[in-house]
């Protein structure tokens, strides 16, 4: 039996202003029109870090600074078995552009619950979600 090749993939959690930002996929591919965490798959010889500061330039336009890791999963999606690595970020050169995606947005996370996102994104998103409610839950 031919063992299933396991594509990584990196994603950013890139926090401005107590917003982070996400971006919605367009109408094309796989989870089209969802949201999600910036990034994109693995290339040949990049490191995590490497991949996701590629990834941001070209679909974001911006640099970013990659911090520790926030979370990883693993998601199937059809017969591709994938490999999410969320890493904390801030961007640290250049303005937002929308290249890829159908829209891009800087939200509070308490909002995050609003938006629907690729499966493989929920559980990060809910978990920047519940941590807001606790922080001011805290702060009361």
């Amino acid at each position: 039996m031919e063992e299933k090749k396991i594509t990584q993939v990196t994603a950013a959690i890139l926090r401005q202003d107590e917003k982070i930002l996400i971006c919605q996929r367009d109408n094309s591919g796989s989870c089209p029109l969802l949201w999600e965490f910036p990034g994109g798959k693995l290339e040949e010889g990049e490191t995590l870090a490497e991949c996701l500061v590629r990834e941001c330039q070209e679909e974001l336009g911006v640099t970013i600074q990659v911090g520790e890791v926030f979370a990883e999963s693993r998601h199937t999606y059809g017969d591709k078995e994938m490999c999410f690595t969320f890493f904390e970020g801030r961007i640290v050169e250049g303005e937002l552009e929308r290249t890829v995606h159908q829209d891009i947005r800087w939200v509070r996370a308490e909002d995050l619950g609003r938006y629907t996102f690729c499966p493989a994104d929920v559980e990060v998103a809910e978990r920047l979600g519940k941590a807001s409610k606790m922080v001011r839950i805290v702060l009361k």
